[in-house]
């Protein structure tokens, strides 16, 4: 082809105009039309994939992508697609700024600024009924399956059967997606609270016991963790994740890969439970500290940070 081919999303109208497609491809340029529920996402150690799923495309690999409708659920993965396509250096249309921040969109952000995600497979939800045993080999068992819009409500279940899999997913929201992603037991992770681009307060969890392989200890049992003795590559990953996502006040949650040994993050929130949640006083302290310098140092400046769906405020109750 002359040049690299068009992918146009939720343009099934347009796909019916057989003849604009004979006319385009006539003058070397071919148009390709899918829906949004034919995008598959996969975040690896190596990186992170968007493809098609009817040819098994890469979106990298077209000169173009277009949306020309919004139905759901194409807010929900339209700015992770448009990250991606940024990364890739793809010509975007109609694509970056209209999707929500969600936990899909942070991993893919994330991935592509080169920081460790646990593997994390994205599947349209027509196929993911179907992808048990391919799943369960490329994440070991194992594995857990999380809604892609997080939040409060956001169900994270942990998936060792067929059975039990199917059974997460019937009567499931279709709209709203599941993402399968790789276990990283969170026993002894880190939660780090980066103000300002430093990590001003760390505390390590320890296992919630009761056999949940999912649970960590509350706040109370957390300890905290003296900063001039944490690992500087767990607070670089810390800062790298708040930066990466424009927030310049972020909670991180980090795990230590047992196999790897590379920091991984579970979560970035910039709605941190400062004030509430437990070891109130240090935190305060150093909000405190953080507001200081903001407001006595004219030169630093806030980070353009994104609208997270989660946000209601800082929560200093």
């Amino acid at each position: 082809m002359a040049s690299k081919p068009v992918l146009v999303l939720n343009g099934e109208g347009l796909g019916q105009h057989f003849d604009l497609a004979s006319e385009l491809l006539a003058t070397g340029v071919e148009v390709v039309f899918r829906s949004i529920e034919e995008l598959a996402i996969d975040i690896r150690p190596g990186g992170v994939r968007v493809r098609e799923t009817v040819n098994g495309r890469d979106l990298a690999d077209f000169g173009l992508v277009q949306v020309l409708a919004f139905q759901r659920p194409t807010a929900t993965l339209l700015n992770a697609v448009a990250d991606y396509l940024a990364a890739r250096g793809v010509r975007a249309v109609n694509v970056a700024g209209i999707g929500a921040p969600t936990r899909l969109f942070k991993y893919v952000r994330l991935g592509n600024r080169g920081l460790s995600i646990p593997s994390t497979v994205y599947l349209p939800p027509r196929l993911l009924l179907g992808a048990y045993h391919d799943l369960a080999a490329q994440l070991d068992l194992p594995f857990v399956l999380k809604a892609v819009t997080g939040g409060r409500g956001g169900r994270t279940s942990l998936v060792s059967s067929e059975a039990a899999f199917i059974e997460k997913l019937r009567g499931a929201d279709r709209t709203r997606g599941f993402l399968a992603q790789e276990l990283v037991p969170p026993d002894g992770s880190y939660f780090l609270l980066v103000l300002g681009g430093h990590v001003a307060f760390a505390v390590q969890y320890r296992s919630g016991g009761g056999g949940d392989l999912l649970a960590k200890s509350g706040w109370d049992d957390a300890t905290v963790v003296d900063l001039q003795r944490l690992d500087p590559a767990a607070q670089g990953t810390a800062v790298q994740a708040a930066m990466s996502l424009g927030y310049d006040i972020a909670g991180v949650h980090l795990v230590r890969h047992w196999t790897t040994g590379q920091w991984c993050v579970l979560n970035v929130s910039p709605n941190p439970p400062i004030g509430s949640g437990g070891h109130t006083a240090d935190k305060v302290s150093a909000y405190s500290a953080y507001l200081k310098r903001r407001l006595t140092d004219p030169e630093q400046t806030d980070a353009d940070g994104l609208l997270d769906p989660d946000v209601t405020g800082l929560r200093l109750d």
